[in-house]
């Protein structure tokens, strides 16, 4: 585990009490627009993923053989025969914020929980994936050294109109998911939706979701935050972490009247509950479906 840098304010409050931008300062200038959002159409539809393939070769195959622009996938109860992942960790060079540990391996690895992001990096299919194991065990999964151990049927949100595409981005120097628009003939149903550094997250949500006129929608996605306050359990006071929505998220009559989720810091410590609004600021991004009820 490499060092979380000090904050740059030495008498700056611990999270998620204090000012994010006193824990972490991004190399690029902040981009006007704090979140993108893209109106879609999505289907919910049961993928079938074969024994024996990558993560990412069985989930790519299933999405493009519906037709689908992108999907959220939900992998709960997936094993891998072999899984690989990275856990959060302090910077690696002068330039990044945060990035991310050296290379863990399991075997024989069932997921708990699991989401997977599907779009496009140069133009190939990819998968950014959260992942919940054994009980306290969760990280980013390096989807291309993951195995699927057995066939199963997992449940997916299929996107048509939007896409997540990986892009640099300027403020934080990372290559990340931005969602474009893709042509359609499907009504709007859905959103796809990033959210920008030291931006709250519920209340962002809040705001998205009334701009995209769902006023009532189940949320899915996975990024990262700089420390979490809860409801309902002790905060999370480290400004580094990984970070998975769980069951329940969701918008009603424009209210976020629930965001269930885990975090993990960079030391494998695990954070659940339900984030309370202005106690969550992203990290390097945020990425959702937000789908209408």
């Amino acid at each position: 585990m490499r060092p979380i840098p000090a904050p740059r304010n030495p008498d700056a409050l611990p999270m998620p009490e204090g000012d994010s931008r006193d824990w972490v300062t991004h190399p690029g200038a902040k981009q006007a627009k704090r979140y993108a959002l893209v109106p879609c159409h999505v289907r919910h539809a049961q993928l079938n993923l074969g024994k024996g393939a990558t993560l990412l070769d069985a989930v790519a195959q299933a999405v493009e053989e519906n037709g689908a622009d992108g999907a959220c996938v939900i992998l709960d109860g997936v094993t891998l025969s072999e899984m690989s992942y990275v856990m959060p960790d302090g910077p690696a060079d002068d330039v990044h914020a945060a990035w991310y540990s050296e290379t863990h391996q399991a075997d024989s690895v069932t997921l708990d929980h699991a989401t997977a992001s599907v779009g496009i990096k140069d133009g190939a299919w990819f998968l950014h994936t959260h992942a919940m194991w054994s009980g306290d065990g969760m990280g980013h999964l390096l989807n291309d050294l993951c195995i699927v151990a057995d066939d199963i049927t997992v449940s997916a949100w299929l996107i048509f109109g939007a896409r997540l595409e990986v892009e640099l981005d300027p403020e934080t120097q990372f290559p990340l998911f931005q969602p474009k628009p893709r042509p359609t003939d499907a009504p709007s149903n859905a959103a796809l939706l990033t959210i920008r550094p030291h931006e709250d997250l519920r209340g962002t949500l809040e705001i998205v979701c009334g701009e995209a006129g769902l006023p009532d929608a189940q949320i899915h996605g996975l990024g990262s935050l700089i420390g979490a306050g809860f409801h309902d359990a002790s905060p999370m006071a480290t400004p580094l972490s990984e970070v998975l929505l769980l069951d329940g998220c969701q918008i009603r009559d424009g209210v976020c009247t629930g965001l269930p989720l885990a975090c993990v810091d960079p030391k494998g410590a695990l954070y659940q509950g339900d984030l309370a609004k202005g106690d969550g600021a992203v990290l390097v991004t945020f990425e959702m479906l937000v789908v209408a009820d």
